[in-house]
């Protein structure tokens, strides 16, 4: 008999809706769902991303509420009213159901406390510290002392908790009390039938060397360390240009930016594109960045990118700041260009050592798929971290 999974998100904006706003919460809930699929596990849904009416999201969009008080605290009040309707609302649609309650962490969410009364192990899986992220980079928290109080519970609370660094395993340690053998640290991971150069005609924008982003346009993401980097190598000759595929609190300052560096006509910012678009973008990139600097408050930076398996499961070499994800994953010179974070002068040599490369780029790309396909697909990330939470659970 399969066993059964619940698995429940109270985030409105993560759904698994091709036209979402978001779609890296998309990416992962999919990954995760397909892998515990695909390990014979029944899983029963509960996203209210793909309850609430799209057309009641986009008309708030993200940037909407960007440090403006009063919409912003009525978005607060809003999550907590939400939070206890679709709690007691998850539980009677689940309820005994379910083997495990598995919840997708968002702010100012909780919904797996009520599955734990009745004995139904509750396990978090969590991206990042996410009550520091919305008030310091996303802008998007007024109730910052409420969200914290609220997500650290969680955290002590749950039966187990999934993180996705080493690095933010620490930090959640250190700030929520919470014991180093309570968590499991599972990166994330890709899905290699979609993400298959094979299935794709590349969408090129520009006729020369391309370095290309796709993902959400927040300040940790450092594309205007990118973009100074290309206008400097601009200026010494170098055929450069630049596309970025996505959307966030930053997309208009970074375009500003290009604009008042004189390279706006060698950098497109595509905006947001549905999800199945991104690989054709992709596949149109010489080389790809991922340029992660420290999170502001934290100091650190302890995501594990998407972007990062996405490029190399689209076999191409890429350009990336050296952080814990990265450094387990790329060879230097081999799949990819490693800079010192936050450093522009090492952007700029990392780029100028792609940029006479490129004869030997098909096959750097070609090693970095290999990689991806021999150990990260989502399949093999949720294998590892069954036997890890069931071991957790064995031991309560």
């Amino acid at each position: 008999m399969k066993k059964q999974l619940g698995f429940i998100s109270a985030a409105p904006r993560i759904s698994t809706r091709p036209e979402t706003q978001v779609p890296g919460p998309r990416t992962r809930v999919l990954g995760l769902i397909k892998g515990f699929e695909a390990l014979d596990w029944e899983v029963k849904r509960f996203i209210i991303g793909d309850r609430v009416p799209q057309k009641l999201i986009e008309s708030v969009p993200e940037k909407a509420t960007n440090g403006k008080f009063f919409p912003t605290l009525a978005a607060d009040l809003a999550r907590l009213v939400l939070s206890t309707l679709n709690t007691q609302k998850s539980w009677q649609e689940l309820g005994n159901q379910v083997d495990w309650a598995f919840e997708f962490a968002a702010t100012m969410q909780s919904l797996g406390w009520k599955f734990k009364q009745h004995g139904i192990p509750w396990i978090i899986h969590t991206e990042g510290i996410h009550f520091q992220e919305a008030k310091a980079e996303r802008k998007s928290l007024v109730l910052d002392g409420v969200a914290r109080y609220r997500e650290i519970r969680s955290y002590q609370q749950c039966d187990a908790l999934v993180c996705v660094s080493e690095t933010l395993k620490e930090l959640l340690v250190h700030e929520s009390g919470v014991p180093p053998e309570k968590i499991v640290v599972i990166p994330n991971g890709v899905d290699t039938d979609i993400f298959d150069p094979k299935q794709y005609t590349p969408k090129r924008l520009f006729p020369g060397f391309t370095v290309g982003f796709v993902g959400g346009l927040y300040m940790w993401q450092a594309v205007d360390l990118l973009l100074e980097a290309v206008h400097d190598l601009r200026a010494e000759g170098m055929d450069l240009s630049v596309v970025v595929v996505g959307d966030g609190v930053m997309y208009e300052t970074w375009q500003t930016q290009a604009e008042s560096l004189g390279i706006a006509d060698n950098v497109k910012f595509v905006g947001q594109v549905l999800w199945a678009e991104v690989p054709e973008y992709i596949a149109g990139f010489d080389v790809c960045y991922t340029g992660q600097v420290e999170i502001q408050q934290v100091g650190r930076m302890y995501h594990s990118p998407l972007k990062l398996y996405e490029y190399m499961a689209m076999a191409k070499p890429i350009v990336a700041s050296a952080f814990e994800d990265v450094l387990r994953m790329l060879q230097d010179g081999e799949t990819g260009f490693l800079f010192e974070p936050g450093n522009k002068e090492d952007v700029k040599r990392a780029l100028t050592r792609a940029y006479q490369s490129q004869d030997q780029l098909s096959v750097m790309g070609q090693k970095a798929r290999e990689v991806v396909l021999a150990q990260h697909s989502w399949v093999a990330r949720v294998k590892t971290m069954i036997e890890g939470l069931e071991q957790i659970l064995n031991n309560k």
